[in-house]
């Protein structure tokens, strides 16, 4: 996000009064959504205020920050983070072995107090899937017992990048964090437009 951050803020300083989303995000030439992410980041580091209902401009702070020639960068007043939740660990090891099952994720990541990590494993894969980062390969792994199906065999078809994509399933899209990216299921949005 400080990739973006760092536009944003030289667009609200180089404006004369406040700032619209709508003038941000097409000065940025990015979704709404992203410019509010990056706004957000702003914030957080005091050089931005919001002065209404998506609209914002400089701090002193920010407006020092410009004229003292600095960057935002990743890691520049940001929170520090203790632990890594289960689907993040999962995108560690789904970049490493590019191919796996359900099972392959719990054996190695899960250490039995997580709430349901079958279920939320499996719910973030069919998330991903739908936006096209993994796939379901047609093999399968054998199962336990004889009348099990097998496995599903899972292959990470887009490695997106080190920050593990984020599955909202209330918008039923996957958010990249490494890009800004809202990443969608085409096929759904084809047949929506027909």
């Amino acid at each position: 996000m400080a990739r973006i951050a760092q536009p944003a803020l030289e667009a609200i300083g180089a404006a004369e009064a406040a700032v619209t989303l709508a003038d941000l995000s097409a000065k940025l030439g990015c979704l709404p959504s992203v410019a509010v992410n990056a706004v957000q980041v702003l914030k957080r580091r005091g050089l931005v205020e919001i002065m209404g209902r998506g609209a914002y401009r400089l701090t002193p702070a920010g407006r020092e920050w410009l004229l003292a020639g600095r960057v935002v960068a990743s890691g520049q007043g940001g929170r520090k983070r203790l632990s890594s939740g289960l689907r993040e660990r999962a995108w560690w090891l789904m970049r490493e072995l590019r191919k796996f099952t359900l099972t392959d994720l719990l054996t190695t990541l899960a250490d039995g107090t997580e709430r349901d990590a079958a279920g939320n494993l499996a719910r973030y894969l069919r998330g991903l899937e739908r936006a096209g980062v993994v796939v379901r390969m047609r093999r399968r792994v054998p199962g336990n017992s004889p009348q099990s199906n097998g496995h599903v065999v899972w292959w990470l078809k887009r490695d997106l990048g080190r920050m593990p994509p984020v599955w909202r399933a209330a918008h039923g899209a996957v958010f990249d964090p490494n890009s800004g990216e809202v990443l969608t299921n085409k096929k759904e949005l084809a047949e929506g437009s027909s």
